[in-house]
C-alpha cells in the first residue's frame, strides 16, 4: 500500500507542477504559489512514508502508525487538491474553463491504486477532495456552481463502488494466495516428513536385508554346474534360493516361493532356510525335508500365506535326482538330445494343510551328460513388458531348445529377460536355478 501510495504521490506532483504551469500562463496569484508548496509537501511526505516504513518497522513503530499517517495525509491531499477550484477561470481559454475541475477529478481516479488496499481511507480521501473541491468552486463561482454538485456526487460515488470492488477483488487474490502458500508450506513440510520416513525405511529395509542375506545365504554353497538367478521385486525378495551339500556329496536344492512380496514374504524364508539347511546337512530324505517344512510354514504362516516350492536331491555323479514339487510350475529336464521333459507339480505348496493333510509324494529321473534342469518360479514366465505381454512359457522353451553344448543357459536367459521387459516395473521375484548335469559337472564338482 505504501509503495503503491508513493507512485501516486509522484503523480500528484507532477500533476501539480503541471497544473500551477497550466493556471499561472493565464492568471497568475500569489495563492496558486502556496497552493503548489502546499501540494508539493504533502506529495513529499507521501513519498517519504515508504523509506520511513522500511527504516523503522516493525523494531521502533507499529502498522497502526503508519496507517493514521497514511490516512490522515490523504486526507490532507484530497482537501488542497479540492481548494483548486477557488482559483479564477475567467482569463483561460473557453477549453481550459473547467481545468480546475478536471485535474482533481483525475486525480482521484489515479489515488485509486494507493487507497485500495484500505477502502475507508479511500472513502476519507474521496469526500475531503470533493468536500473540498465543490465547496471551493461554490465558494467562487456563486449559485451557478450548484449544478455540478451532481455530477461530482454521481463520480464520486461510482469511484468509491469500483474501488470497493477493486478492494474485494484484490482481498480474494491475496487470501487465495495466502491459502497457496499455505498449502505450498504444508506440502513441503509432508514431502519433508515423507523423506524422512523414506530415509528411515531404507535404513531399516537395509539392515533387514543384510539380517536376512546373512541368515539365509551365509553358508549356501554355488558348487559348479549348479547357476541361480533371483530377481526380487523390491528390496527383499519373496523368493528363496538354497543350495546345500550333503555329507555324501549330494546336493540339496530348494526354490520357495513365498506369498505376497518384500519384507512380509521374506519373513517366511528366515524359518524355512534354517530347517531345510539342517536338515540337507544331514543327509536326510526329500520327502522328510518337505514334511518338516511344511508344518514349520503351517504353524508360523498366516491363513492366506504359503510357500510354492520345489526340493531336490542330486546325487554326487549328477546322474539322478530325487524331486518334491508343491505348486511351482513344472520343473523342466532338457535332454541332451533336444526332448523336453516336464515334471508337474503333484503336491500342494508348503504350509497351506496340516501334516495329516500333506502329501509328500517325491519323483526320481536319471539325468545324462549334457542334461539341463531347470526350476524357476512362476515371476519368470509372467514377466511382462511395457504394453503387459508376458514373456511366457513358449519363450522359454524355445530358448533352452536353442542352448546346445557346455556350459550354462542361464546368462541368455537372464539377458533375454532384461531385454524383453527393457525396465518395466517389476510385477513379481523372478528366481531361477539351472542345473548342468553328467560327468563334466560332476569332475568340476568334485575338483
Amino acid at each position: 500500500m505504501l509503495t503503491q501510495t508513493a507512485t501516486s504521490a509522484r503523480f500528484a506532483a507532477i500533476a501539480a507542477v503541471f497544473s500551477f504551469g497550466v493556471l499561472a500562463t493565464y492568471q497568475y496569484t500569489p495563492w496558486l504559489v502556496a497552493w503548489l508548496l502546499s501540494a508539493l509537501g504533502v506529495a513529499m511526505m507521501r513519498i517519504q512514508l515508504i523509506d520511513d516504513f522500511r527504516k523503522c518497522y516493525p523494531g521502533r513503530c507499529k502498522l497502526a502508525t503508519w496507517e493514521r499517517r497514511h490516512h490522515y495525509s490523504g486526507i490532507v491531499s484530497g482537501l488542497l487538491w479540492g481548494l483548486l477550484g477557488i482559483h479564477p477561470v475567467d482569463n483561460l481559454p473557453l477549453a481550459l474553463q473547467s481545468f480546475n475541475l478536471l485535474i482533481p477529478a483525475l486525480i482521484a481516479i489515479a489515488a485509486l491504486s494507493s487507497h485500495v488496499l484500505r477502502v475507508d481511507h479511500y472513502r476519507s480521501y474521496l469526500l475531503a477532495l470533493m468536500g473540498s473541491l465543490l465547496l471551493s468552486y461554490t465558494w467562487r463561482h456563486g449559485m451557478q456552481a450548484l449544478v455540478a454538485w451532481p455530477v461530482f456526487g454521481l463520480f464520486g460515488a461510482l469511484l468509491y463502488s469500483i474501488a470497493r470492488r477493486y478492494n474485494q477483488t484484490l482481498a480474494d487474490a491475496l487470501s487465495a494466495r495466502n491459502e497457496m502458500e499455505q498449502a505450498h508450506r504444508e506440502l513441503a513440510e509432508a514431502n519433508r516428513h515423507l523423506l524422512d520416513q523414506h530415509k528411515i525405511l531404507t535404513q531399516e529395509e537395509s539392515i533387514a536385508r543384510h539380517v536376512f542375506e546373512q541368515l539365509t545365504l551365509a553358508n549356501d554353497e554355488r558348487p559348479p554346474g549348479i547357476h541361480a538367478w533371483n530377481q526380487p521385486m523390491g528390496t527383499l525378495s519373496g523368493d528363496l534360493i538354497q543350495v546345500v551339500r550333503g555329507p555324501d556329496g549330494s546336493t540339496y536344492v530348494f526354490l520357495g516361493d513365498f506369498t505376497g512380496h518384500g519384507l512380509p514374504a521374506a519373513l517366511g524364508a528366515v524359518p524355512a532356510s534354517t530347517v531345510f539347511r539342517t536338515m540337507a546337512e544331514k543327509g536326510l530324505e526329500v520327502a522328510l525335508i518337505a514334511r518338516e517344512l511344511n508344518s514349520k510354514l503351517y504353524t508360523l504362516l498366516p491363513t492366506g500365506y504359503f510357500c510354492c516350492a520345489v526340493i531336490m536331491k542330486v546325487n554326487p555323479e549328477r546322474c539322478g535326482l530325487e524331486l518334491w514339487n508343491g505348486g511351482l510350475p513344472p520343473v523342466l529336464i532338457r535332454r541332451h538330445d533336444g526332448d523336453f521333459e516336464e515334471i508337474p507339480a503333484d503336491n500342494l505348496p508348503l504350509g497351506v494343510v496340516s501334516g495329516t493333510e500333506f502329501t509328500d509324494h517325491c519323483t526320481r529321473h536319471c539325468l545324462a551328460a549334457g542334461d539341463r534342469v531347470l526350476v524357476y518360479s512362476d515371476g519368470l514366465i509372467e514377466a511382462e513388458n511395457h504394453e503387459g505381454v508376458m514373456w511366457g512359457r513358449k519363450r522359454l522353451l524355445a530358448l533352452l531348445a536353442e542352448a546346445e553344448g557346455p556350459g550354462p543357459a542361464l546368462e541368455r536367459l537372464r539377458a533375454e529377460i532384461l531385454e524383453f521387459t527393457n525396465l518395466a516395473p517389476v510385477s513379481d521375484d523372478i528366481s531361477v536355478i539351472e542345473i548342468e548335469a553328467g560327468d563334466t559337472a560332476y569332475q568340476e564338482a568334485v575338483a
